[in-house]
């Protein structure tokens, strides 16, 4: 119902927009208008004539002459060259003196389906002939189907529906007599909509609708629903495509997401917050978040470096055994590491990483000596100079 609304209030825009097109349109000649034509010093041409059911009138001298389709202008100029082959300098005049009512014929998803009449003297657009015809809730103007009959045969298709959103006039065009318009059905579909919202499981929506359209239909999203992983999965294929959200739900046409029919949608929750400890000799010691596959040497770095009493060479991860309370231990050299020698290892939700140390007393009394033999260096250094 509501896009029942929506359709009948975008036509009525549409009605609305200046239509420069329509106005100073010359009307077209059809089958069973009466024309008044004129030739200058011959009376026995001139006169009333009465266009047949196939677009024809009969003349002395030139026959039969298709005139449906043409305008008065357009007449005048063709009679004119005709009859140049029987006079010098023949003068002509065309005017259409009664109008033979003419119709459209409309079908498909239109609740008033059946002729519709033109207007006289004015052309009719197709926007005036939908709307007259009432469009059903399933219509699909993007795919309107005409079929011409003159002033030569032809058939095309229509998107009447960027006339409508957008004001583009290529699909506006100007209806012919016995013109037939077909307007069809939107085809459904089914689209599956999984994870954190308020109605998951399949939605029966139209052919062509959007992610909007089925987030909306699936009720909208959880509040612990994580946006920003939201995926979309064709039929038939493995590879997941990530949808931009606050894009594909804002109103703008451009940005919004078509589905097609089978596509899976999956709205993953928000995941708890995964940790690896760093412990040992590291500036910052304690839990850091795992973000992505992170590397032994980003997990350091996290925790602030190594301290000056790491053992860089004994670091050890310890890493949770599946199904068991115990843990495996990893041991990793890390100056092998930084050479080049081994690889950066990546690590595991709740690994712990501990980097063994000297001991500080031992730094500490190492530390001293050395600052005694450098003092003893400067002593001995200067008492050579004097």
């Amino acid at each position: 119902m509501k896009r029942f609304v929506a359709l009948f209030i975008l036509l009525a825009v549409a009605l609305a927009l200046p239509s420069a097109l329509a106005q100073g349109v010359p009307t077209r000649i059809g089958a069973g208008d009466t024309l008044g034509i004129t030739l200058v010093g011959d009376k026995d041409l001139s006169g009333q004539y009465k266009v047949d059911e196939q677009g024809y009138i009969k003349m002395p001298l030139l026959g039969s002459i298709l005139v449906a389709g043409e305008t008065e202008e357009s007449l005048t100029k063709k009679l004119t060259e005709m009859l140049k082959k029987y006079y010098v300098d023949p003068v002509v005049t065309v005017v259409i003196l009664e109008r033979f009512p003419r119709f459209v014929t409309v079908t498909g998803a239109v609740r008033k389906g059946g002729k519709i009449q033109l207007k006289e003297h004015l052309p009719t657009r197709l926007i005036e002939v939908i709307q007259a015809a009432e469009p059903e809730q399933n219509a699909d103007l993007s795919r309107i189907k005409l079929t011409r009959k003159q002033p030569a045969p032809a058939e095309m298709t229509l998107d009447l529906e960027r006339y409508i959103k957008f004001g583009d006039p290529t699909a506006n065009v100007e209806i012919q007599p016995d013109d037939v318009v077909l307007v069809p059905a939107r085809q459904m579909m089914t689209i599956f909509v999984t994870g954190a919202v308020a109605r998951p499981g399949p939605l029966t929506l139209q052919e062509g609708s959007t992610f909007r359209e089925a987030i909306l239909q699936a009720g909208g999203l959880l509040p612990n629903a994580d946006n920003s992983r939201i995926t979309i999965r064709h039929e038939g294929q493995t590879e997941e495509i990530p949808v931009n959200y606050t894009e594909a739900m804002s109103q703008d046409p451009a940005r919004q997401v078509v589905l097609r029919n089978g596509d899976r949608i999956l709205v993953p929750t928000v995941q708890e917050a995964v940790t690896v400890s760093v412990f040992g000799g590291v500036n910052r010691p304690g839990p850091i978040p795992l973000v992505g596959r992170m590397r032994l040497s980003e997990a350091i770095g996290a925790a602030g470096g190594f301290t000056p009493f790491a053992r860089k060479w004994d670091i050890k991860i310890l890493r949770a055994v599946p199904g068991s309370s115990k843990r495996q231990t990893v041991k990793v050299n890390f100056a092998d590491i930084e050479e080049g020698k081994a690889d950066d290892p990546y690590l595991e939700p709740n690994d712990q990483i501990v980097v063994a140390e000297r001991p500080r007393d031992q730094f500490n009394f190492m530390s001293a000596i050395s600052v005694i033999s450098a003092i003893a260096s400067v002593a001995w250094l200067l008492r050579g100079r004097r």
